[in-house]
């Protein structure tokens, strides 16, 4: 039997998902679980952007939001609000689980954001590589020839 505090107003949503820490999710294997393109091929804007869906064994995923940069020698993968300047737009998309901290208050998007860059992506090191694997590049690059 499960007993809930009824001084408390209950959400569905609360009761159905899970709460976690960001020691939670360090301790989850993590793994790209999809890669989406948004590219408007009409218009003359170089910079090819998209989404990255990370998927943990515990089907908990966070939705990353991503950008091609061409350096001049190479084509490099940054993701939006993490590794570029942040604006009020919501960059990371969390699903299947509350984040919350060791006092149970739900988590800053700005500590999220720390988590996954200090965090997140050292333990997926090749995922920058695996993003542009997915995609093909060709359609975007143009050739003098």
């Amino acid at each position: 039997m499960q007993f809930f505090d009824l001084s408390r107003q209950f959400n569905l949503n609360d009761i159905l998902t899970p709460y976690k820490t960001l020691e939670d999710l360090s301790a989850q294997e993590w793994i790209l679980s999809k890669v989406r393109v948004e590219h408007d091929c009409l218009n003359d804007n170089d910079l090819i952007e998209g989404q990255a869906v990370l998927k943990s064994n515990q089907n908990i995923q966070l939705e990353l939001e991503w950008l091609i940069q061409d350096t001049g020698h190479e084509l490099q993968v940054l993701f939006k609000g993490i590794e570029t300047a942040a604006s009020a737009e919501t960059f990371v998309v969390v699903k299947g689980a509350q984040l919350v901290d060791v006092d149970q208050q739900l988590l800053s998007s700005q500590a999220l954001s720390l988590w996954i860059d200090g965090t997140l992506l050292p333990l997926l090191p090749n995922i920058r590589k695996e993003i542009k694997t997915r995609l093909n590049l060709w359609d975007y690059v143009e050739y003098d020839g």
